[in-house]
């Protein structure tokens, strides 16, 4: 892999059901990596509690809208990227440590609100934007070789 990596996009319609052939194809390009397969399972994780925030609160579980991911492979690291047209996100709650979790106890990962600090433990890097009506959640995870 060269210093650009290889990216792969998935558009999606704003469905639930959809989730999981994002959840495959992600966990697909996570088997070409040296991830273990824990981390591709929290990889994973935290692509559909991302995509189904989109479908959830974006566009408030309304279909008909897109959620694209795209998935950037580099040799050192993964980059993902959510986005969708919807309604933005409060970029505070990202910030919010209200809820510590314990990325190793899935018991913990059912309560309600949890999503976002679940995603912010178990990812290196977790980054939110808005701009001109295009919500990005971005993530990443490193590789290690």
């Amino acid at each position: 892999m060269d210093e650009k990596g290889q990216t792969v996009r998935l558009e999606i319609d704003s469905e639930l059901a959809n989730t999981t052939l994002v959840a495959m194809a992600v966990r697909g390009l996570c088997a070409m990596t040296t991830l273990s397969p824990v981390e591709v399972n929290r990889v994973e994780l935290c692509v559909v509690e991302i995509v189904n925030n989109a479908i959830e609160h974006a566009y408030g579980s309304e279909k008909g809208h897109k959620v694209e991911v795209s998935v950037n492979l580099l040799k050192s690291y993964l980059t993902l990227t959510i986005s969708d047209w919807g309604k933005p996100m409060d970029e505070g709650k990202l910030g919010d440590k209200n809820f510590p979790v314990d990325a190793d106890d899935p018991a913990a990962w059912l309560c309600s609100g949890r999503g976002l600090p679940i995603v912010q433990s178990l990812m290196d890097k977790v980054e939110y934007q808005s701009v001109d009506d295009k919500n990005s959640f971005i993530m990443s995870k490193q590789i290690r070789s």
